[in-house]
């Protein structure tokens, strides 16, 4: 048996099949099946080396985690206060003001009621709204930063981290195509203002966003590129898209979540696995399944940009919010308000994996 380095995945594992038979030409290379192999020179013959072994693609959970959880319930957000009520500050922080955050998005978040609360049916709303009394307007093109839009971010930084485990949420998502809905994370690591602890360094991980004019759910993770502050595939992360569209996501509620543990996240709409990011930390490489499409990011591979380290074997805060504009939404908003709904948040064991901190 040997061990193999390569630039994907690989494991302990016999010689190949081809190993010993003639080839062609010196430093040739051959793939069949899961090897790959190289042309060597052994005495006066030319042969086929051991050839090295990539480990087989991971495939995606069966069953409806809705209806059968990964393991036991650690936490839940029901948001079952009156009406009007602001959300639990004992877990959530309202994010407030305006700032592009490098997206060009234009909203002022607010705290207001207007914007943030929940609505007494167990029910929390974020509501977005045009304010603009005049020129130009609810519907132009380009608008200035904080001044047409209002909406609602919050998080639960410093409060309650989350690592590994089953989360989900249950939304109704906005209609309109300024919205970019998104329930996602980050790493805690995010405000300890050390070097190198910032976005993109701390690790983000979107679990459901409305992209493309709110016409498709994604989920993408982001990082550094090793060596470098700037984000993996150079500002886009590493993304897919969910197998459901605009309308549906606009028209009923839906839950989204992940099942994350060690080295693996794995993207779950509405109880079913649909998508899944695997991480070797020997060969530091991402692999990538949608449906059966297998892609691998990292050193070594076509696609050296993403991959190469892996934020998220560690504490994680929660966001939600509604966006307005910005590159998810280039567009004139079509709307004057639009109201993303959250039923609940849960958070159970998965495969014994998972940790709710309450830091406060």
């Amino acid at each position: 048996m040997l061990l193999v380095s390569t630039g994907v995945a690989t494991t302990a594992h016999a010689a190949g099949p081809l190993a010993g038979k003639g080839c062609p030409a010196k430093g040739a290379s051959l793939k069949v099946g899961l090897y790959t192999y190289t042309c060597i020179k052994s005495g006066k013959k030319l042969i086929w080396n051991a050839g090295v072994k990539a480990a087989p693609a991971p495939t995606l959970p069966g069953g409806n985690f809705d209806t059968t959880p990964g393991g036991s319930l650690l936490w839940s957000e029901d948001f079952s206060a009156a009406a009007g009520s602001p959300v639990d500050s004992t877990v959530w922080t309202p994010v407030t003001g305006s700032g592009t955050y490098g997206t060009g998005e234009i909203e002022n978040n607010t705290s207001l009621a207007e914007n943030l609360q929940q609505d007494g049916t167990g029910h929390l709303v974020i509501t977005a709204k045009c304010i603009a009394t005049s020129d130009p307007g609810c519907n132009a093109t380009s608008q200035p930063m904080g001044q047409t839009w209002t909406s609602a971010r919050i998080w639960t930084e410093n409060k309650v981290n989350f690592q590994y485990g089953q989360l989900e949420a249950r939304i109704w998502m906005p209609t309109g195509s300024f919205n970019w809905p998104a329930f996602w994370m980050m790493g805690q690591i995010y405000s300890s203002n050390q070097p190198q602890t910032g976005w993109p360094y701390c690790g983000e991980l979107d679990i459901a966003e409305g992209l493309q004019n709110n016409n498709q759910d994604q989920a993408t993770i982001h990082s550094n590129i090793p060596g470098t502050s700037t984000d993996w595939g150079q500002g886009t992360g590493l993304t897919q898209v969910a197998p459901i569209t605009g309308a549906q996501m606009t028209s009923g509620w839906h839950t989204y979540g992940i099942l994350w543990k060690p080295n693996s996240i794995t993207y779950i709409l509405d109880g079913k696995a649909w998508a899944m990011e695997q991480y070797d930390p020997t060969s530091k490489v991402v692999t990538q399944v949608v449906g059966t499409a297998v892609v691998r990011y990292g050193p070594g591979t076509a696609i050296a940009s993403m991959g190469g380290n892996w934020p998220f074997n560690a504490p994680f805060f929660v966001i939600l919010n509604d966006a307005i504009g910005g590159v998810s939404s280039p567009q004139a908003p079509n709307g004057s308000s639009a109201q993303m709904k959250v039923d609940w948040i849960k958070y159970y064991k998965y495969q014994n994996y998972g940790t709710v901190t309450h830091l406060n």
